[in-house]
């Protein structure tokens, strides 16, 4: 097997998508250009990037060539192909947002909204600059959201598995003795046999029932539809919608602050943003706020009509920035403020859901204990 981690060979950074005919190639490439181009880039790498290419143009160093460097800096080998493929179209008179539009499933709407904007004002390395940092944020944002779960999932998989190594080791030990001594075994041990004999013999039974919802639930959350119900869902729930309503906010004062200290439109910077969401709410309500903008209206009277999605304070925040001409200032630190607030939030949640954790894993091992205890008590009752 091709190690596909280690550094891009000169043959993968001179790839260009769109040229490249892999199916010319003999069958060893092929069936590596295949994990290839199915490689996800990670955020990390993207961040990297962002941020030598701005580094590379602050030094006066031609875009196309900064780029052909770059992608022979990157450790992931589809994203070398992808960085070179970006060089090859601006060699031949594109821009870089217009190539990397080409790949949608590495580069966001909001990103390349970013770099498009930055390549009509003139400001790209500036611009490179910021999305880097916003990016490195936003990665470690979400790594905090995903984190608060670690916990609990590793809590539940470490029950799940001692409690089958009981059902499946400890009891039925237990029963092929009183079986033998023709003895009935106690309520809660049998019980427990079996239900743990139904999960072995019907497994493939569950395990094509856990396939088939996941499946589904997939189709459904990838219809609009469906999407959109589950993200209403979430601003709704109890304890997560706090955390995903300040994510979004943070998000959306992130890329405005960024955006208009870099001299975008507002109006520009807000569709931007509205491509960022993660939440299809927060999505339409930012295309809806782009065109009132354009017509002359406040950002902050028209997030006061939202009080779902943006608080109190947002909005009054807001509506300083634009009252004083420091929008873009203002914008920073709600972004900060609420970057620390979506951590308390995340601490909130964990600690609200570790009394939870904690009563699912007494009563399963409250159950597992009458089980084993119970054939004791009966056996020393029988003896006596």
């Amino acid at each position: 097997m091709v190690d596909l981690m280690s550094r891009p060979s000169e043959k993968e950074t001179s790839v260009v998508y769109g040229v490249y005919n892999s199916s010319a190639q003999s069958f060893s490439v092929r069936f590596q250009d295949f994990f290839i181009d199915r490689k996800k880039v990670g955020v990390e790498d993207k961040s990297y990037f962002f941020h030598l290419l701005a580094v590379m143009l602050d030094a006066g160093i031609p875009v196309t060539r900064a780029l052909k460097v770059l992608s022979k800096k990157t450790d992931n080998p589809r994203f070398a192909r992808i960085v070179n493929t970006i060089a090859y179209d601006v060699e031949r008179g594109k821009l870089v947002s217009q190539s990397m539009t080409k790949f949608p499933d590495v580069f966001k709407e909001s990103e390349v909204g970013v770099i498009r904007s930055g390549e009509s004002i003139g400001n790209l390395g500036k611009l490179l600059f910021k999305l880097a940092e916003q990016t490195r944020k936003s990665h470690s944002l979400m790594m905090k959201v995903r984190g608060a779960l670690i916990y609990p999932s590793t809590v539940l998989i470490a029950l799940f598995i001692s409690g089958a190594i009981v059902v499946q080791v400890v009891i039925p030990q237990i029963d092929q003795f009183f079986t033998q001594a023709k003895f009935e075994m106690p309520f809660m041990t049998q019980l427990v046999l079996n239900v743990g004999r139904f999960m072995v013999n019907f497994s493939w039974l569950l395990l094509a029932l856990i396939v088939f919802a996941s499946l589904l639930i997939s189709f459904y959350i990838s219809m609009e539809s469906g999407r959109r119900r589950l993200d209403t869902f979430l601003l709704s729930a109890p304890f997560v919608n706090d955390v995903v309503r300040k994510v979004n906010v943070a998000r959306f004062v992130q890329i405005l602050s960024l955006l208009v200290e870099s001299g975008v439109p507002i109006h520009e910077a807000i569709h931007i943003a509205s491509g960022a969401m993660n939440n299809r709410l927060y999505q339409d309500f930012l295309v809806q706020l782009k065109y009132q903008v354009e017509r002359g209206e406040k950002i902050a009277d028209n997030l006061a009509k939202a009080p779902f999605l943006f608080p109190e304070t947002v909005v009054a925040m807001i509506s300083v920035g634009e009252n004083s001409g420091q929008l873009a200032n203002i914008s920073q630190k709600l972004a900060s403020h609420y970057e620390d607030e979506v951590e308390h939030s995340l601490e909130n949640f964990t600690t609200l859901l570790e009394p939870l954790v904690i009563a699912v894993v007494g009563v399963a091992v409250g159950v597992l204990a009458i089980a084993l205890l119970g054939p004791i008590f009966s056996l020393s009752s029988l003896v006596s």
